[in-house]
This record gives C-alpha cells, structure tokens and sequence, in this order.
C-alpha cells in the first residue's frame, strides 16, 4: 500500500518535488505542503530513446525547481516522488509499452541516483490518481472507495483506510486485464488486455469506426448523434458498469470516482454507469466524477511525496 498520512503537519516553507512520467511527456513540479502546485516544467519523454536521456533531463528539471525556484518561493524541498504507467517494480517498470526499455529501469534507483538525494518514493500514475482524490479530492473521507481512471486505457485503484491498495506484485487495480469466460487461447493468454479492448477510449474508437468507416477518437464518438456510435458507446460503457457493479458488490465502496480523459464527455458517462450500478449493486455507492480531469497523475505525485514527508517528520519526532 501506499504510505499512510500521520496527522503530522509540514512547516509552512516545506516543499516537495513531484514527477509524473508519461509515454509522450514528462511533467515535474514543486508543490506547497498544501497540495497547490507553485511551478512547473513540462517536456517530450522521448520514450524510444530509452530511459537514459529521460532521466538526465528530469535531473536539471529538478535542479531548477528545487533549487533557484524553491529559493524565489522561499521554500525547502522536503521530499520527492515519481509516479510512471505500468506495473512499477523494485527492478522495472511492466506492462508500459508506451516506454520501451523502461521494463529493466530500477526507478527509485536510478533517481536516487540521478538527483543525489536519500529517497524518492515511486508508484503507478493510476494508483496515484486515486491519492490525489483521496487527500484532496472526491474521495476525501470516504472509505473504502474505487477510483477508475477512463482514457486511452482504462484501469482502477481501491482505497481503504486511508491508503491506496498497490497489491502483492504492486499490480492491483489493473482492470484492462479482467477477462471474460471463455476457451480462446488469444484471450486467455497472459498479458492479453482483454477488458481494456472492449472499453478504452482506444476501443470506442476502433470499434465506431469500423461501424462508420471513417477513422475516430472516442471524444468524436461520445459527442455523436449516430445510432451507431451511440451503439458503441453504451456497449461499452454498459461492460465497464458491469466491472464497476462487480467491483462494488466484493468491496462495497462508499463512492466510485472515475477520472481520465474520457470524463470530459462526463454528461454521457456518469449517467449510463450510474444507472447501471444502481439496478445491480445492492447497496451501491455514489458514483461521482474526479475532481483532477487533468494532471491526476501530477496531483498524485505530490500527495505522495507529502505523505513520505509527513512520515518522515513523524518518525523523527516519536
């Protein structure tokens, strides 16, 4: 699980650093031991060029933030965490094709390394999500409670007292992989994103566009008033409310956030999920957007790196 925040409270000039690493970009940030994001540096991962290249230049992002820029907000940096797709190891980073190479990258090491500081704490970008709603956003004081992030992709986290559940192989919440009974080999196979194809952002489009024969996005296809796209959109969006209700009936959450770049078109989602939950959960939760759309990953990052810092004043003062 995630380290669980001490009623510790930061000095007022405390600061953390916070490092969300993408496919396409890279964002790091120096964040206020509010939460509240002070400044920001934003480049391409570059992911094909290996991991290398890519620390190197999180390396002098952080040089900058933390070091002219801390001093201009008359801060001192405290802590530092990074958060990455995929399945984030003690020895690499699985199940994150959009970074190729990273499967053999140590992250903790090689930042520990790379910025020449005592710890960096490192999760995945989903279940960081799920710790930006659960200190500072919609699911705040619930418990226990599921976040699902819908984008190009699609996985979950659960939450319960106060923490965000990684898993035994740090690999909980990754609901792309939940399959459906069957004897096809091809989908039974390990590592075969079964559930991620039927309702990803990715898959609405595909499937929309087979229907339609034209090329489409799932933002193109959830604002369509096309019978067919709108045949996509509810037979996908009724699978993930099957797999929310299923979710829902083992752990009984108090409330389901769900996230990503798909909650944009959260006027058609919200309602058919909702509905769905409600008719076959039976006591279901409130299912209610996230309060990050954007930067969920990034906001993550920075509760991460506050709740190791919170630790860590808690320990020295016992």
């Amino acid at each position: 699980m995630f380290i669980e925040a001490p009623a510790v409270e930061l000095d007022g000039d405390a600061a953390v650093i916070a490092v969300d690493i993408g496919g396409t970009k890279i964002d790091v940030a120096l964040a206020a031991a509010t939460g509240a994001v002070l400044d920001r540096v934003r480049f391409p991962t570059f992911a094909e060029q290996g991991p290398a290249q890519a620390l190197d230049r999180i390396a002098a992002a952080v040089a900058r933030l933390s070091g002219p820029v801390a001093t201009e907000h008359g801060r001192s940096v405290v802590a530092y965490a990074a958060v990455s797709p995929g399945v984030v190891r003690s020895d690499g980073i699985l199940f994150a094709p959009n970074l190729p190479g990273w499967e053999r990258l140590a992250l903790a090491d090689s930042l520990r390394a790379e910025l020449a500081v005592a710890d960096v704490v490192v999760a995945n970008d989903v279940r960081a999500g799920a710790l930006a709603e659960l200190r500072f956003g919609a699911l705040r004081g619930s418990d226990p409670g599921v976040y699902i992030s819908l984008g190009t992709g699609v996985a979950a986290a659960l939450t319960i007292g106060g923490q965000v559940v990684a898993g035994a192989h740090q690999a909980a919440g990754e609901i792309g992989y939940l399959t459906r009974s069957t004897t096809d080999p091809a989908v039974l196979h390990n590592g075969h994103a079964a559930f991620e194809e039927m309702v990803s952002g990715k898959a609405i489009g595909a499937a929309a566009g087979r229907f339609l024969g034209v090329d489409l996005d799932a933002a193109a296809v959830l604002a369509s008033s096309d019978v067919s796209a709108q045949h996509v959109v509810h037979q996908a969006l009724g699978e993930l409310a099957t797999a929310i209700a299923n979710i829902a009936v083992l752990v009984d959450p108090e409330r389901v956030v769900i996230g990503g770049g798909m909650m944009a078109h959260a006027d058609v989602i919200l309602p058919i999920v909702s509905h769905h939950v409600r008719q076959a959960v039976p006591f279901p939760p409130d299912v209610l957007p996230a309060t990050f759309t954007e930067d969920a990953s990034l906001h993550g990052a920075v509760a991460l790196a506050l709740d190791s810092a919170r630790t860590h004043v808690s320990r020295e003062t016992i």
